[in-house]
């Protein structure tokens, strides 16, 4: 199939935006879940990681986690990436090796 028979008519704008794009659009975000997808990660592991501190960590933390890409095993626990988490790397990482080839 070439590009121009390909509808993305029934592909929602908002919630691809809202539900995909927008969670892993920030490096921090990014690193976040690479760093996931490897294991299990602390609070503090993630602050090393990313350089970031706090409330800014947190910020980016929920945001992921409202988006369902990552969860916290309970309250004080370690952060894991979730399937569609998985997913969403794994797809970004497929398209940046097709666009960059």
């Amino acid at each position: 199939k070439n590009e121009t028979d390909t509808d993305f008519s029934g592909v929602p704008d908002d919630a691809v935006v809202r539900d995909l794009l927008e969670p892993v659009a920030s490096p921090p975000r990014f690193q976040i879940l690479k760093a996931l997808s490897t294991g299990t990660r602390t609070f503090s592991d993630i602050s090393q990681l990313t350089g970031l501190r706090g409330g800014n960590l947190l910020f980016h933390i929920r945001k992921l986690a409202d988006a369902g890409m990552i969860l916290q095993r309970h309250e004080r626990g370690d952060y894991i990436i979730t399937d569609k988490g998985f997913k969403t790397l794994t797809a970004i990482a497929q398209l940046y090796q097709m666009v960059n080839v």
